[in-house]
């Protein structure tokens, strides 16, 4: 097969070019109308596929409660939003509930993908701060442990690739050095840790924050705290949910400026509630409002998650941030393969997977290809 624009993704610029893909695989880019091609785009523009690395569940479902055709159904849905790879995110819940969807989401990753594939399983909790819980269950917080996340990782049948961790709450940062050491990648999250606790976390291994701004303690002048090292430690990633919500566009402004094009996550952290519409949902291990501004929220107020969509980071970035394109894509497409050493996606090269999205010129959704297969 054959695909053409005039504006796609190459080498951090939009450029016309013909994409030869043979199975699942890009083996060939030629320069636009070199032979007849089997669909041209025109002016739309191919960007590579957009990989979500921090997002809970969907229609009501999330991944601590999960069943096995909610997570397929999940998994289906997102090509409509542009996402080719997902970590699906667990959070604090009780352990059986935790496991199960440990278990099931590792059988998926097994079977031949029908919409977007899942990579890898993302743990957020209860490793965490009691004091920065956010709206995670506070009777069920613990210390992070060696032995549980060694267990877990059986469980999951080694697919566990990414978990989030408030280091003040690591004695002797144990379990980040064990995660350096077992190809598990450590985000600061949730947590209360000083700036001095983040570099020392950095040192033994952390390479990220878990949705900056957002559950973590702030910055002051003579204390930089979390969110200080998030903005000031060059070559640690920092997530970010740029709706607005979560994070005020300005700040957010500045958090894409001091990460660059190359460390900047964007995320979602969409819950349950995404795909349902406004109102009150009693749920599996929580109540929660669905706001028009597509937020959930607790009783108290505090926010629970949101029902974001990928695509809509990367507008609201350029839109309504004035960051440039290039950060914007990079920070949903190569920049978390690099992070998490995904390879051969998040780049449109020869010899990579033919995972790629068309959009328009306000970020809509046009066609999202997972290897090489047309999925709307």
């Amino acid at each position: 097969m054959i695909i053409q624009s005039t504006r796609i993704y190459i080498d951090e610029q939009f450029q016309p070019a013909q994409l030869v893909i043979e199975n699942d695989t890009i083996t060939k880019i030629q320069p636009y109308n070199t032979e007849p091609c089997d669909k041209d785009y025109q002016d739309m523009r191919i960007i590579p596929g957009l990989i979500e690395i921090h997002c809970h569940g969907f229609n009501g479902m999330d991944a601590n409660h999960a069943t096995y055709d909610g997570l397929k159904h999940w998994f289906r849905e997102l090509p409509k939003e542009g996402v080719t790879g997902i970590f699906p995110s667990t959070s604090t819940c009780e352990e059986e509930n935790i496991l199960n969807g440990f278990k099931l989401i590792s059988q998926i990753m097994q079977e031949e993908p029908e919409g977007t594939i899942p990579l890898g399983i993302h743990v957020e909790g209860p490793q965490i701060s009691f004091n920065y819980k956010g709206a995670h269950n506070p009777y069920l917080i613990r210390k992070p442990d060696v032995e549980e996340i060694k267990r877990w990782q059986q469980v999951a049948n080694n697919n566990i690739r990414l978990i989030t961790i408030a280091p003040e709450m690591d004695k002797d940062h144990a379990l980040i050095k064990y995660c350096k050491e077992n190809n598990i990648h450590v985000s600061i999250g949730h947590s209360g840790a000083k700036y001095d606790e983040c570099v020392k976390a950095h040192e033994n291994g952390a390479e990220s924050f878990t949705h900056t701004f957002n559950g973590m303690l702030g910055v002051h002048h003579r204390e930089p705290g979390t969110a200080g090292a998030a903005l000031s430690i060059d070559d640690m990633y920092a997530e970010l949910i740029c709706d607005g919500v979560h994070v005020h566009f300005a700040l957010a402004k500045v958090l894409a400026k001091v990460k660059g094009k190359d460390r900047l996550l964007l995320v979602t952290d969409a819950v349950q509630i995404k795909g349902l519409k406004p109102g009150i949902y009693e749920m599996p291990g929580r109540w929660v409002q669905v706001f028009e501004d597509g937020c959930g929220r607790l009783k108290d107020g505090r926010l629970a998650g949101s029902s974001n969509k990928l695509i809509n980071m990367v507008k609201n970035l350029v839109n309504e941030c004035g960051i440039d394109e290039v950060t914007a894509i990079n920070a949903a497409t190569q920049n978390p393969c690099n992070f998490l050493e995904i390879k051969n996606k998040g780049y449109i090269k020869e010899n990579f997977d033919a995972d790629m999205v068309v959009i328009d010129d306000d970020y809509n959704v046009v066609q999202t290809y997972i290897l090489g297969k047309a999925k709307l």
